[in-house]
């Protein structure tokens, strides 16, 4: 295997199209400004930020690994396909649009479903599905909501 089709392989590039895409996320966290936060406190940029410096660490060992390894040889169970992280990327595209006319509960709890259902997370057991979907839900509105303060979307038409 030459030189070029040793980097141009889905285990590199898809990394590398995420470190261009977490760059943009990075920009965006920093223009998230909160008018009562004081110098020194944590923001509601701190979590979207330290999220992207995980999301860098993390896609930084996975392209070390890749260039390190040598290329697998095609494999019948394992077509290369990309599904999982399209599917990834649509679920995150539909949260953000409906973020904010479904509210964070309904959506986040949607985009929960979605992704356990893509990585078969607990789909035989309906029960405990539901219940880590709710519970994942509930411990990032608790760190969000209640921690932090970052105020977020409630349900269509509920005020608080």
């Amino acid at each position: 295997m030459d030189a070029k089709s040793r980097f141009l392989r889905a285990g590199i590039l898809f990394p590398l199209v995420l470190i261009a895409v977490t760059t943009i996320y990075l920009a965006a966290a920093f223009d998230i400004r909160s008018p009562f936060a004081a110098p020194g406190e944590i923001s509601p940029n701190g979590i979207p930020i330290l999220t992207a410096v995980l999301m860098y660490v993390a896609l930084l060992v996975v392209l070390v690994q890749e260039i390190r390894s040598p290329p697998d040889l095609p494999d019948e169970s394992d077509d290369g396909s990309l599904l999982r992280p399209a599917l990834v990327v649509v679920a995150t595209g539909a949260y953000i649009l409906l973020f904010r006319p479904l509210g964070y509960s309904l959506s986040t709890l949607l985009f929960v479903a979605a992704l356990f259902v893509t990585f078969g997370f607990e789909t035989r057991r309906p029960l405990r599905f539901a219940l880590y979907a709710v519970g994942v839900t509930a411990v990032f509105y608790g760190l969000f909501a209640l921690v932090f303060g970052v105020r977020l979307p409630t349900f269509p038409g509920i005020e608080f």
